[in-house]
C-alpha cells in the first residue's frame, strides 16, 4: 500500500470522530464562534435590553431595562406578537438614538409616524434600539438578544463609534493575514468554538460603553496610530458580516445605512503634527496656517488658499490644516477640491469620532458582497444637496454626525422606500408625499421648543468642551432662536468672539449675560479680561475686584487684578495682589516670575 493511502486511511477514524463531535455538539445546542461570538472582543456580561413587564391594560410587554435608560430611549413592544403586524428594530448609535434629542425626530421615530399614515391596518412595531456611544461590535451583540424577539425586520445605522473605546487588537496585530483567513473559516465549527473558548478568552469589555472622551484626560487619550486604525477596521468588517448573519439566522429582513457626517462644519477634534519636522518648518506651518485662517476670516479666499496649500506642504498629516484649506477652497467656489480637502481632515482626525473612508468603504462593500438592502447616506444627501453637490454641512447637521431634524426624515424616507421593496406597503412612497409632509409639519408643530433648544444649547456646551467654538457658536445661536437670552447660549458666542479678537462684541454679550445672571463669576472674569484687552484697565480692575467679592480665594481673578494693578502703575497694590494669589496657589509660575520683578524694582537703588 501506497504512503498516501495509508495516510488517508489513517485519517479517516479523526475525520469520523470530527463528524461526531460536530453532530454531538449540535445537538447540544453549541453554537459556532462565528454566531454568537466576537472574535476580537468579549463583554464582561450581557445584560439584556429588554426585560418583561406588564402595561396599564394587563398585557405583557417588553419595556426597556431602567439600567440600560442612560444610554437607550424608554421603548416597549408586546410579548405576544399580534398577527398581521411588523416588528422593525432600527440599531446604531447616538444617530439612531437621535442624539441631541431623543426618539420622537430620530429616523427611527420618522420612520415609525410614517408607517402608521401610510398602511394604518398593519399593526407596525418600530422600535429604536440606538444606544448612545455604541459601535459595531456592541451593535452586532445586541442583534443577538433582538434576534430572539421575532424581528421582520433590522434597520443598522453603524460606523461612526469605532474609535471610541479603548481597545488593543494585540492577537490581531500578531497574527499573520493568511491565519486569519484560516481562522474565520474555522469560526464555523463548534468544535473550533469550544477550543477557542478554553485557550483563547478574547479581549474583554465593561457591559455599557466606556469612552475614552469621558475620562479626565479626554482628548489627550487619543494618539495617532496607524495599526490600530487598520484593526478597527478589520474588526468592523467582522461585525458587518456578524449583523448579516444574525438577521439571516432570524429570518428577518436587513436593511444596512452607509454611515454619513459632516465635512463642511465640522472641524478635526485632535490635530497632530508629523513626527520628523524641525523647529523652522514648524514655525512655518503655524505661521501659514495662522494667515490663512485670518485670511478666510476677512473673506480673501484666494489668499487663504495660498496660504493653507503652503502649511498643507509642510505638513499633510494635520488635519486642521487640511479642513482649513477645504473651508477655503469651499468659499472660493470649488466643491470638489474642497470635498478631497475634507474628506482628508476627516481621515487625519486623531480622534476620529467620524466614519473614516475605509468605514464607509468596508459598509459599501459588504452590502454589495453580501446582497444586503441599503441606504448609501452619504449619496442621499449629496444628490439632495441640488446639482453642484457641495461637500455635507450644517444644512443637514448639527454637529459632527448628529443630523438635523431634516436629514433624520430625508434618511426616513428612503427607507420607506426600502420597506416598500420588500413588499410590505401597499403603494410607493413617493406617491404620498403630501401626506408625509403633513404628517412631519404636524409632528414638529407638536414638540416642544425649550425642550429641543436645552438640548442644542447642551451640544454647544460640549463643542466648546472639545475646543470647537466654531461649531459651538452655531448650535448656540440655534438655542437661542428656541431659547431667548439664555446665558449660557450667549457665553458661547462670547468665547468665539474672543477667540476671533472680536472684543467689543464679546464685551457686549458677557454684559448681557450679567444683566440676567450677576453672579456668574467665570462671565464676569472673562468680561475683566476682555476690558483689559482693550485698554479700558480701571473697568477691568473693578471686575476682578467684585469677583473676588463673591469668590474671595479665586486665584486668577486675584492674578489678573495684580497685572492690570501694574499696568496702572500702582505696584504696591499690585504686589499685594499677586501675595494673595501665591496665598490660594503657592505653584503659580507666573505669579512668583511678576512678583519678583516688582519687588525687584522696589528694592533697587
Amino acid at each position: 500500500m501506497s504512503p498516501r493511502r495509508k495516510l488517508v486511511f489513517a485519517l479517516i477514524p479523526l475525520v469520523a470522530l470530527w463528524f461526531v463531535v460536530e453532530g454531538g455538539l449540535r445537538l447540544a445546542g453549541v453554537g459556532t464562534t462565528l454566531e454568537h461570538e466576537d472574535p476580537f472582543v468579549g463583554f464582561e456580561s450581557t445584560l439584556p435590553l429588554f426585560v418583561l413587564d406588564e402595561d396599564d391594560r394587563g398585557r405583557t410587554i417588553y419595556r426597556t431595562a431602567s439600567n440600560k435608560r442612560r444610554f437607550f430611549n424608554a421603548q416597549r413592544f408586546l410579548a405576544q406578537k399580534p398577527a398581521a403586524s411588523k416588528r422593525i428594530f432600527c440599531l446604531g448609535g447616538s444617530t439612531t438614538y437621535g442624539r441631541p434629542y431623543a426618539d420622537t425626530t430620530s429616523f427611527c421615530g420618522w420612520l415609525r409616524e410614517a408607517l402608521f399614515v401610510l398602511d394604518p391596518d398593519t399593526h407596525w412595531e418600530v422600535v429604536n434600539a440606538g444606544g448612545i456611544s455604541y459601535a459595531s461590535y456592541r451593535v452586532a451583540a445586541l442583534m443577538d438578544e433582538l434576534a430572539g424577539y421575532e424581528p421582520d425586520l433590522f434597520v443598522v445605522y453603524t460606523g461612526h463609534n469605532e474609535f471610541l473605546e479603548e481597545r488593543t487588537y494585540s492577537a490581531v496585530r500578531d497574527t499573520p493575514a493568511w491565519w486569519r483567513k484560516i481562522d474565520r473559516r474555522l469560526r464555523g465549527l463548534r468544535s473550533y468554538a469550544v477550543v477557542s473558548r478554553l485557550t483563547r478568552p478574547p479581549e474583554l469589555l465593561s457591559t455599557e460603553v466606556d469612552a475614552q472622551l469621558d475620562s479626565s484626560i479626554g482628548l489627550e487619550a487619543y494618539r495617532r496610530d496607524d495599526a490600530l486604525a487598520a484593526a478597527i477596521a478589520s474588526h468592523f468588517r467582522a461585525n458587518l458580516e456578524r449583523i448579516v448573519d444574525t438577521a439571516a439566522r432570524a429570518g428577518a429582513e436587513l436593511v444596512m445605512v452607509t454611515p454619513a457626517g459632516n465635512l463642511a462644519d465640522s472641524s478635526p477634534f485632535k490635530s497632530e503634527l508629523s513626527p520628523g519636522l524641525s523647529d523652522e518648518a514648524i514655525r512655518a506651518f503655524d505661521g501659514h496656517l495662522d494667515r490663512g485662517r485670518k485670511k478666510l476670516r476677512s473673506g480673501d479666499s484666494a489668499a487663504a488658499v495660498a496660504e493653507l496649500s503652503r502649511a498643507v506642504e509642510i505638513d499633510g498629516r494635520y488635519a486642521r490644516a487640511r479642513f482649513e484649506l477645504g473651508r477655503a477652497l469651499l468659499s472660493s467656489g470649488d466643491f470638489e477640491a474642497a470635498r478631497r480637502e475634507f474628506e482628508m481632515a476627516r481621515d487625519e482626525d486623531v480622534c476620529p469620532l467620524r466614519a473614516r473612508a475605509e468605514i464607509v468603504g468596508i459598509s459599501r462593500e459588504v452590502v454589495a458582497e453580501r446582497g444586503v438592502r441599503h441606504v448609501d447616506y452619504p449619496h442621499l444627501l449629496a444628490e439632495a444637496s441640488g446639482e453642484a453637490r457641495p461637500p455635507e454641512g450644517a444644512e443637514w447637521f448639527l454637529d459632527h454626525v448628529h443630523p438635523t431634524i431634516e436629514g433624520h426624515q430625508l434618511l426616513a424616507r428612503a427607507l420607506l422606500g426600502r420597506v416598500h421593496e420588500i413588499g410590505w406597503l401597499p403603494a410607493n412612497p413617493r406617491t404620498a408625499s403630501q401626506q408625509l409632509d403633513e404628517m412631519q409639519a404636524r409632528v414638529v408643530s407638536e414638540l416642544d421648543p425649550e425642550r429641543h433648544g436645552v438640548a442644542l444649547r447642551n451640544l454647544a456646551k460640549v463643542l466648546s468642551w472639545a475646543g470647537k467654538t466654531g461649531e459651538a457658536a452655531r448650535a448656540a445661536d440655534r438655542a437661542l432662536e428656541l431659547l431667548p437670552d439664555d446665558p449660557e447660549s450667549l457665553f458661547i458666542l462670547a468665547v468665539e468672539a474672543s477667540e476671533w479678537d472680536e472684543h467689543e462684541r464679546a464685551i457686549a454679550l458677557l454684559r448681557e449675560i450679567l444683566w440676567y445672571d450677576p453672579a456668574w463669576v467665570k462671565a464676569r472674569l472673562n468680561l475683566g479680561v476682555e476690558l483689559s484687552r482693550t485698554g479700558r484697565l480701571e473697568e477691568a480692575r473693578k471686575e476682578y475686584l467684585r469677583v473676588i467679592e463673591v469668590a474671595p480665594d479665586h486665584p486668577s481673578a486675584r492674578f489678573n487684578l495684580g497685572n492690570v494693578l501694574a499696568r496702572m502703575g500702582r505696584r504696591d497694590e499690585a504686589i499685594v495682589a499677586y501675595r494673595e494669589t501665591l496665598a490660594v496657589n503657592p505653584e503659580d509660575g507666573d505669579a512668583q516670575r511678576f512678583l519678583a520683578q516688582l519687588t525687584k524694582e522696589v528694592v533697587a537703588p
